[in-house]
């Protein structure tokens, strides 16, 4: 069907009304960032906000629940959903494994000198979060024992806090399993491993450079003790062995095995390793409050969100806006340099004005699959692009709740006083500024451009549209 004879939604006050949702949710997630509210599920009620107002202007009930129900029905939703679930029950079993107290006992055999311990928590931080593929638990894991013992060695607390945010930043953008790598991939419709596999170069310079700097900056400060003054035994050196866990999942991607299907194979190894361990009862599987239940748990807020989102983009879909969005960027948008400048723009701005790159991807994802798509530009190029600002920007901002979540780790440790804020160390997270350089210059250069061929996008069922 031709762009002109395209039917859209009738909405009350015409397309002010029809981007109603979209600038409900917006507006409402940036009110509650000023209060202070910046949970995920402080947002379900920005989401809720707008599906209520896209009932209000749509002239067409029916209507209205159609394009809502398109929403929920959305196969990269639905997708979404399995993935979320099944790297939340990843990211439990690598914590009950007891794998950051197996490091911390390798750090305190090799006597690491003071200067060293920043970039000793950026590389402990990196594995954690590539493992789990989440950056909450990183931090939570290894700032409690990292910030303490470090700082009881002479090191700066805001370097520490900015190395352990950088190497949680790391995972949160590559882990095949990461929600952010999981949002970006399906957002563009294209292969999770396909996008890890493309965004390798550019998370290794971004890492790099971070390792040059945290290095630097370790020596450059002062610090006297070392590591045997902490108390640490080996009570669970053996954990080591389940980095076999993560390593797994990469392998049998790698060999062909679909997403769903590498995970469940490495967390039945990991489970059945659990209850060799000791680590782990049937009964703490199964209860209320055990492993899987909590797993689930702390993945229904972005689960719940994301819905909302796919609401609210079908909403305006249906009612035109997104086309008049589209045709309105186009016109400014000509070439590929200008459509990733615009993309690019949009992700950072979002990111910036929300607090959250989760969120900005999720919000972004759909809206530059579109903008992008005429271009025939290589989809895991745009997931890499929508990812590494959404990370790279968002982990920059004092309220973002990762930074946020570990300034109060920080306090709780007891080596800082109540008024820390992440102010104080979101300068030293010299990961994400590097992600949000290298992105910036893939785009400003074109380094990394591919195009899609037609068959390549036939193989995967993708119709392109003439623009």
């Amino acid at each position: 069907m031709s762009q002109e004879s395209k039917r859209y939604a009738e909405t009350y006050g015409g397309m002010l009304g029809a981007v109603t949702p979209l600038i409900v949710m917006i507006g409402s997630m940036l009110v509650m960032v000023a209060f202070g509210m910046r949970s995920t599920k402080n947002f379900w009620a920005a989401g809720y906000l707008a599906a209520m107002s896209g009932f209000l202007v749509y002239k067409d009930k029916k209507v209205f629940q159609k394009a809502l129900i398109n929403g929920v029905r959305d196969n990269i939703f639905a997708f979404m959903i399995a993935c979320f679930l099944f790297a939340g029950v990843m990211s439990k079993i690598l914590t009950a494994s007891h794998l950051v107290n197996a490091l911390l006992y390798v750090l305190a055999k090799i006597n690491l000198s003071p200067a060293f311990m920043p970039i000793f928590c950026f590389f402990m931080c990196v594995i954690l979060s590539s493992a789990t593929g989440s950056a909450a638990g990183a931090m939570n894991t290894a700032g409690p024992v990292m910030i303490p013992l470090a700082v009881g060695m002479g090191c700066n607390v805001n370097l520490i806090c900015g190395a352990i945010l950088a190497g949680s930043c790391f995972g949160d953008n590559l882990a095949p399993i990461s929600d952010t790598t999981i949002a970006s991939s399906l957002s563009q419709e294209v292969d999770v491993m396909k996008v890890v596999r493309s965004r390798l170069k550019y998370a290794l310079i971004a890492g790099g450079i971070s390792t040059v700097l945290f290095i630097a900056f370790g020596f450059m400060q002062n610090g006297n003790g070392t590591v045997e003054a902490a108390t640490v035994d080996a009570t669970y050196a053996s954990s080591l062995v389940f980095l076999i866990v993560p390593v797994l999942v990469v392998v049998l991607m790698l060999t062909g095995r679909g997403l769903f299907t590498a995970l469940l194979i490495s967390e039945l190894v990991g489970i059945i390793m659990l209850f060799c361990f000791g680590y782990l009862t049937p009964m703490q599987l199964v209860a209320t409050d055990g492993l899987i239940a909590t797993a689930f748990e702390g993945m229904i807020g972005s689960i719940i969100f994301i819905l909302f989102i796919f609401i609210m983009v079908s909403l305006i879909q249906e009612a035109g806006v997104l086309d008049a969005i589209l045709n309105f960027m186009r016109k400014h948008a000509q070439s590929e340099r200008s459509a990733e400048i615009a993309a690019g723009a949009m992700v950072s701005l979002v990111g910036i004005a929300i607090s959250s790159g989760t969120s900005a991807i999720s919000f972004c994802g759909p809206i530059i699959r579109q903008l992008l798509r005429p271009f025939k530009i290589d989809r895991a190029r745009a997931a890499n692009l929508l990812d590494g600002l959404g990370c790279g920007v968002g982990y920059l901002v004092p309220t973002n709740p990762g930074c946020l979540n570990l300034a109060a780790i920080a306090v709780a440790s007891g080596v800082v006083t109540d008024g820390y804020s992440a102010i104080s160390f979101v300068g030293y997270n010299f990961h994400s500024m590097a992600l949000a350089v290298v992105f910036w210059f893939a785009i400003l250069t074109g380094w990394g451009l591919r195009h899609e061929t037609d068959e390549e996008l036939a193989a995967d069922g993708i119709v392109i549209e003439n623009k």
